[in-house]
């Protein structure tokens, strides 16, 4: 599964209906397209289609996976999320103030933490820039894209499939390289 095409939404949508019915998993109240419209309004921000209409077709969060989005740490959410490709700030070699600066000025914005994986590590959906509507995995030594590209509906219905034991990086390979 990767980046779905918008006409496909709701076919998938349908398809994540089913697996949660039959998984047995609660999902929080579905939002009003009020209630998604004032967040945006609060935020300066449109969320990624997909999510907008997960949160009002499916539901709004669930339990140990999935923040409500009320919930969803958001700072500087319509600022734009400056990255493209992964970045392990652990491996630069520039002085801490630099990697610092670009964390703030590149990373920590344009994006809502979906799922907290503690120890420093969380699941993010990137609301702003060009990497708009992927889930992104945050870490204390890095961040990068999940997988193949993976957009929200990929991202959560990979979840469904697997549980607590899906591997978000099973396609990823880490070549060294950096932008």
């Amino acid at each position: 599964m990767a980046i779905y095409d918008p006409k496909d939404y709701e076919k998938v949508i349908n398809r994540i209906q089913g697996k949660i019915k039959a998984l047995h998993i609660e999902m929080g109240a579905c939002l009003s397209e009020e209630a998604v419209d004032a967040f945006e309004a609060s935020h300066k921000v449109k969320l990624p289609q997909a999510y907008r209409l997960f949160l009002q077709k499916v539901g709004n969060g669930c339990e140990h996976v999935l923040n409500p989005l009320e919930k969803c740490p958001c700072e500087k959410l319509d600022e734009p999320f400056m990255l493209d490709t992964f970045w392990l700030w652990e491996e630069d070699d520039r002085e801490e103030e630099l990697i610092q600066a670009d964390m703030e000025n590149k990373v920590y914005r344009g994006n809502l933490e979906l799922a907290d994986k503690g120890c420093g590590m969380s699941y993010n959906l990137i609301v702003t820039g060009k990497c708009r509507g992927e889930v992104w995995d945050f870490a204390d030594v890095g961040v990068q894209p999940c997988c193949e590209r993976q957009d929200f509906l990929g991202w959560f219905e990979l979840w469904l499939d697997d549980g607590d034991e899906v591997d978000y990086f099973k396609d990823y390979v880490y070549d060294g390289d950096q932008e």
